[in-house]
């Protein structure tokens, strides 16, 4: 493996971090939670909440451990660090499970729009639009897709409390929430394998924390438990608003819980005639800046997998965003969507990601002790 290179992207701060991570994981598909995880888990719904919560910890914790223990660089450096010319089948396998969740995500939310706002416009230039907009961001230079990214993230995120706070007074039915007695560990299990597509992150973090200047892992860790942190407050929040004011069973009957919610709110106290519209226009800006993350990431990483360098991320991100939108048109139905998500992309990604941090990290501590002990040896 060659050498590590110095970065010739421009530098991030730990607050642009701490925003990109936190649009990278969430946000681009809060408005179906939490229907798919109370489907599996059921009466045992809120073990598997704490569970999904317990789940991004852990996952997140993995990963801040293997970035701690390799050399500087990016993904794709960190994989070649302990596995070698391998690293190519594992970011293929990575980027087209990536693919599968970001094309089955983007569907399911121009689903969303035509069921709930409009109707008569065709899913492709609905699609279309999303995705140009998140490659626009995506081919932008990382800092100016960073400081993009620190100015709207506050503005959705205030938005969306503003909005959470109006739904909590609706909420009555308290007793959805009483802590049930736990019985059966498979349907939480599956439940909190379910939630999966809200927290993957690491391949975000792993490469972008490489930019952040300066260089802390502390810091690293502290900045990224926090977007783990944030984005758990509003998991529990839209938990909270769609279970209480719908009731357990509605939830699970309801494909998108929160969009009816919040679009049947009552606001005239606020002069909002409209709380559609700023539903509307506050999850296609997350959705866009969710997406965008991801294809900055897999762009950056096969540039520099391809090339050695990451002059190729514009035409890379590109090409990929190509594919997300020529992939999104053979899904038909939004339950063919979830179906994806859930079913498919949730237990292969979490098996997958386990096993290759968890050896990723054995095999770079092997490499670590080897080079220490063979200093002189020649680089793979």
């Amino acid at each position: 493996m060659s050498r590590f290179v110095e970065s010739t992207v421009e530098p991030i701060g730990s607050l642009e971090y701490f925003f990109l991570v936190a649009s990278s994981i969430v946000t681009g598909a809060v408005y179906i939670w939490p229907q798919a995880l109370m489907t599996a888990a059921q009466s045992q719904s809120d073990w598997a909440v704490v569970g999904s919560i317990c789940l991004a910890l852990g996952m997140t914790g993995l990963g801040l451990i293997w970035i701690q223990l390799t050399p500087p660089g990016i993904l794709v450096d960190r994989l070649g660090y302990a596995w070698g010319p391998l690293r190519w089948i594992l970011l293929l396998i990575h980027a087209v499970l990536c693919l599968v969740l970001d094309t089955a995500v983007l569907t399911l939310f121009t689903q969303m729009l035509a069921a709930s706002f409009y109707p008569a416009t065709p899913l492709w230039i609905m699609k279309g639009l999303i995705i140009a907009e998140a490659a626009w961001f995506a081919s932008r230079s990382l800092s100016n897709f960073a400081r993009n990214v620190q100015f709207w993230f506050p503005v959705f995120a205030f938005t969306f409390f503003i909005l959470a706070g109006m739904g909590l007074g609706h909420v009555e039915a308290w007793w959805a929430f009483l802590p049930h007695a736990l019985k059966d560990t498979g349907p939480v299990g599956q439940g909190i394998v379910a939630t999966w597509f809200l927290w993957k992150q690491n391949e975000v973090t792993a490469t972008l924390s490489h930019f952040i200047r300066p260089q802390n892992i502390v810091m690293i860790r502290r900045v990224t438990l926090g977007a783990i942190a944030f984005q758990t407050l509003v998991v529990i929040l839209v938990y909270l608003i769609t279970v209480g004011t719908l009731g357990p069973q509605a939830v699970i009957l309801l494909r998108w819980p929160l969009v009816y919610v919040l679009s049947n709110l009552n606001v005239s106290t606020f002069y909002l005639s409209r709380p559609g519209l700023i539903i509307l226009l506050l999850w296609t800006g997350s959705m866009v800046f969710y997406l965008a993350s991801n294809l900055f990431c897999m762009g950056i990483n096969f540039s520099r997998l391809i090339t050695g360098s990451y002059k190729s991320t514009m035409p890379t991100t590109l090409i990929i965003a190509i594919i997300m939108m020529v992939g999104s048109c053979f899904i038909d139905t939004p339950t063919q969507s979830t179906h994806l998500v859930v079913d498919f992309f949730d237990p292969i990604d979490l098996g997958y990601s386990f096993v290759v941090i968890s050896l990723s990290i054995l095999l770079t501590l092997i490499v670590t002790s080897w080079r220490r002990h063979h200093p002189k040896s020649p680089p793979a």
